[in-house]
């Protein structure tokens, strides 16, 4: 499988306080739709400038910011995988019918729930990263 480098921009921008791209940007300098580019992966590169700018900001490491992926390969689903996947849904819908009403602030409070949790797996799972990477080359000088 072939490799690629993305930035951990927009998880690095959400545990910073979901700041946005124009909060990162007034206060680094670095212009929006670099940012933009950075993020979504439709930059080719980044300038070591950029680099330093952002791991300042972010009081991350390269190694932090920068991530480095396997190329997954598509594959079309089978046959078998598309009727569990409309069973799925049909057995969703129909729980999502029979389920009592409520109110967008009851779904939007549920939906923070979730969210405030993955966020929290997020974190626990690049800091158990970071120990691994300091069990295996030791820590981060200075």
């Amino acid at each position: 499988m072939r490799k690629y480098i993305r930035t951990n921009l927009s998880y690095l921008r959400f545990s910073q306080g979901r700041l946005s791209q124009k909060a990162v940007s007034d206060a680094t300098g670095i212009g929006q739709k670099t940012l933009s580019a950075l993020e979504t992966g439709a930059s080719k590169g980044i300038e070591f400038n950029t680099l330093l700018k952002l791991c300042t900001f972010f009081d991350c490491s390269p190694s932090e910011f920068l991530i480095i992926e396997e190329e997954q390969q598509e594959m079309p689903p089978s046959d078998q995988s598309r009727q569990k996947a409309k069973l799925l849904v049909a057995r969703g819908l129909q729980a999502a019918m029979k389920a009592p009403s409520a109110t967008p602030e009851q779904i939007w409070a549920e939906f923070d729930a979730v969210r405030a949790k993955m966020q929290q797996a997020a974190e626990r799972a690049l800091f158990i990263r970071i120990l691994n990477r300091e069990q295996q080359e030791g820590p981060p000088p200075g």
